[in-house]
Formats: structure tokens, C-alpha cells, sequence
């Protein structure tokens, strides 16, 4: 959890080792370059089209930090110089996810979102943010359904319903398709309303369909499956912004939103159809 008292401790803890690997782009590309294999200054120079001082002198730096270690005229990255470049990594991608999809995350609640998830957001580089306009209102509602038709699992969290979309989760378990939906109470109602009983039994008992209650309140609403994730936003004011849609077919961010939805999975009741049969 975000504490003054912990970002202050990890600053006095970071901030030296940080200063120490940003200052410095020739140091950054002698990390880099021997994180992939051991090499000989000449080989460095070779790469980077450095002057033999300027590396000395940083590999000096590097050594004294033991980033890097000596053997037989060869560089070789340490296990914390290791660790040190991958952490500066993910922090760079943190902060080009942060900039890059900053209309997103302006104005919007992100409160629905875990920490450790949004220490994460570096996983979400390969995304595009889906923007409907006044040409064409439906386009992330007709880009979401093309991508989930093409879906072989889907699993949504929800705290929003919209009747199309009832029809395309209804297709997709007709085909079989391994659906799960974590859902508020409210949603659930509406879904047992607008839904024939016996098909969401049928769907249940085969195990094609899973439906789970969300008790709390859900402040975000997502979709991932093994083909793409979706993720849209509040915003500040309560409203559901239906005009941004983040989406990504990578692998990282695919696996991010397995977290997320992970996460509300582990916090939802699953109701089978004699629990369903009392909430109609």
C-alpha cells in the first residue's frame, strides 16, 4: 500500500542507485550490451562507437558498484547489475505506459485497479487506446465484438451490462466457449431479466459458463481471453466512460489482466442455478 513513510524509505533507498544508472548513458550501454554475453572493451567500443577512456573510466564506476565482474580480459553483468538494468526497465516502461495513455488515465478512477497491478502498468506498452468519435460512436463496441467472437475464452468483470453484448456471451456459450463473468448484484439481476433461466442452467452445468457475484463495488470494467484484453474506466464523477477502450492483443498485457481478473475471482462468490434461482 502507498504511505508517505514508504515512498520516502524507498526514495532514500533508490535514489542514489537510480542517479547512479540514469546519469550515465554510456554506462547504460555497457549494461546492455554485456547483459546479452561477456565482451572485451574493444568489442564495447566496436558496438557503441565509444572512445576506449569514456568506457574505462565508467567501467571503473561499474566495477566499484559490483554491476560488473572481471574475468579473463571479458565484462560480464553481475546478478545485481542484472537485476538493477531490469529494474530501470520496467520502470521506463511504467513511465512511457503512464505518458503514453495519459488521456486515460486523466480524470479517470483508477481506484479498481490493485497497487502491485498499477506498479505493473509497464506490461500495457503494447497497447492501443480505441477512441470513439462523432464519425463513429460504435467503434469500440464493434471492435470489442470482433475481437471476442474470435475468442476461445472469455472472462469479464463488470459492473455494466449492455443487451448486445448479452447476445454475444449467450453465442459464445453456445459454441462453447468457457465463459466466466464476474458481476455486481445488480448486473446479475438484470442478466437472470433479460436471459432465458434454463440456458444459463444448461450453460452452467456444462461447465461453459460461470457466473460469480462481485459483493463490493467494481470501479472498473475488462475482458481478457486468450486472444486480447480490454479495460475501460470511471470516471471521477461515477459515469462510465464509453468513448475509451484500452486494448492490447500482447502477450504481456494479456497476462496482466489474468492478474486483475484473478484478483476479483479470488474476492467472488460463485452462484450456481439454485443460488441464481433465488436472486430472480
Amino acid at each position: 500500500m502507498l504511505s508517505v513513510e514508504n515512498i520516502l524509505k524507498f526514495n532514500d533507498l533508490a535514489h542514489d542507485k537510480l542517479k547512479f544508472m540514469v546519469n550515465s548513458k554510456i554506462r547504460l550501454n555497457i549494461l546492455t550490451s554485456i547483459s546479452q554475453h561477456p565482451k572485451s572493451m574493444k568489442e564495447i567500443k566496436e558496438e557503441h562507437n565509444l572512445t576506449f577512456a569514456s568506457i574505462s573510466i565508467n567501467m571503473k564506476l561499474l566495477l566499484a558498484e559490483n554491476l560488473v565482474i572481471k574475468r579473463r580480459g571479458k565484462y560480464f553483468i553481475s546478478s545485481l547489475g542484472y537485476l538493477n538494468l531490469y529494474s530501470l526497465l520496467d520502470f521506463f516502461k511504467l513511465i512511457s505506459v503512464t505518458n503514453k495513455f495519459e488521456e486515460l488515465w486523466l480524470n479517470h478512477d483508477i481506484s479498481g485497479i490493485p497497487d502491485d497491478l498499477i506498479g505493473n502498468f509497464g506490461l500495457l506498452e503494447d497497447s492501443k487506446l480505441v477512441k470513439a468519435n462523432h464519425l463513429d460512436i460504435y467503434k469500440i463496441h464493434n471492435n470489442f465484438l470482433e475481437l471476442l467472437i474470435r475468442s476461445k475464452e472469455v472472462r469479464t468483470v463488470s459492473p455494466i451490462s449492455h443487451p448486445d453484448l448479452l447476445e454475444v456471451f449467450g453465442a459464445k456459450i453456445k459454441s462453447n466457449t468457457p465463459t466466466i463473468l464476474i458481476l455486481t448484484k445488480e448486473i446479475v439481476k438484470q442478466v437472470l431479466k433479460s436471459s432465458d433461466f434454463n440456458f444459463l442452467s444448461e450453460g452452467i452445468s456444462n461447465k461453459n459458463l460461470e457466473i460469480r457475484l462481485y459483493e463490493g463495488e467494481i470501479k472498473v470494467v475488462f475482458t481478457v481471453t486468450d486472444k486480447f484484453m480490454s479495460l475501460g474506466l470511471f470516471n471521477h464523477d461515477g459515469s462510465y466512460d464509453q468513448n475509451r477502450d484500452l486494448v492490447s492483443m500482447d502477450k504481456n498485457a494479456i497476462q496482466w489482466a489474468e492478474s486483475l481478473f484473478d484478483y476479483y475471482y479470488q474476492k467472488s462468490l460463485n452462484l450456481g442455478p439454485k443460488k441464481l434461482a433465488k436472486m430472480i
